[in-house]
């Protein structure tokens, strides 16, 4: 008796380690992780310019959060930028006009950066050859305030205008999926302004019922395997593919998470993962 005592101890200790090992694991992976995969989600379009108007959905939840508009007549056309909801575009306020600022690569975006403007004062980008700090403007990038719920994110949007304000083309866009985190015009990730490796996105992140995964590349067979704070596996997901799959909370309560996604036996991304009642 004494011997199976001894051993059941044993194995329950060999199984502590097992789950203590998986544990460090992933914390070892999330830092690592967090170099790799950037906070910054980076969305490259084919360059586009619209005949009148481009929605710009910053964060790609198939909201529009910016309304991006060709319009007027004679020596008053121009191209105007019009937030949605209570998001906001960085500018300033000159002659009774709204100016969104047309910054270059490098510049720091930031609650810091300057006046931000929210629906009720749509900005004039570009009026004309004179009104505004777009005309003729080449890969210049739009500051931009995201605000989902109560958490605000900082993103950018690069633009070409013509030198009369006759039309626009918009190239790419991102935004730092970090609440409050700044973000360099023309940054797409943390090493550089390359976009390097498969990035995921996790939003919203805390969630509260479900919460969106995307990456850059296709997934061909992914597992998404969710751990609590002792490292132990409590939820799984198989046979995941594309670009975009739903994580539902069910009956996971409040609290902190890591998950680890794998595809074709690589580990694709580990990140923390916030759930809230």
């Amino acid at each position: 008796m004494s011997t199976l005592i001894f051993i059941n101890k044993m194995k329950t200790k060999i199984i502590s380690l097992e789950k203590i090992a998986t544990f460090c694991c992933l914390l070892i992976l999330l830092a690592f992780n967090n170099n790799v995969f950037a906070q910054i989600i980076y969305t490259d379009i084919p360059d586009e310019t619209p005949n009148a108007t481009y929605p710009l959905d910053l964060n790609n939840d198939n909201i529009v959060d910016f309304i991006i508009q060709f319009g007027g007549s004679g020596s008053m056309i121009g191209v105007i930028c019009s937030p949605q909801n209570n998001n906001a575009y960085a500018g300033n306020f000159v002659g009774g006009v709204h100016l969104p600022w047309a910054l270059s690569a490098s510049n720091n975006i930031c609650d810091t950066l300057s006046t931000w403007y929210e629906s009720n004062n749509p900005g004039i980008m570009g009026m004309g050859v004179n009104i505004g700090y777009w005309p003729s403007a080449t890969n210049k990038y739009l500051a931009l305030k995201l605000m989902v719920g109560t958490n605000t994110y900082y993103g950018w949007a690069r633009f070409d205008l013509l030198e009369i304000s006759s039309s626009f083309t918009i190239k790419d866009y991102a935004y730092n999926s970090i609440p409050n985190g700044c973000i360099q015009a023309g940054k797409t990730n943390v090493g550089g302004n390359e976009n390097s490796g498969k990035n995921i996105s996790v939003f919203p992140n805390p969630l509260i019922s479900s919460t969106t995964f995307k990456m850059i590349n296709d997934l061909k067979n992914a597992t998404l395997t969710i751990y609590n704070a002792y490292g132990i596996a409590l939820k799984q997901m198989k046979n995941i593919s594309g670009k975009t799959f739903t994580l539902f909370r069910e009956n996971l309560p409040s609290g902190i998470y890591f998950i680890r996604l794998i595809d074709e036996n690589k580990t694709i991304a580990v990140e923390k993962l916030i759930i809230t009642d």
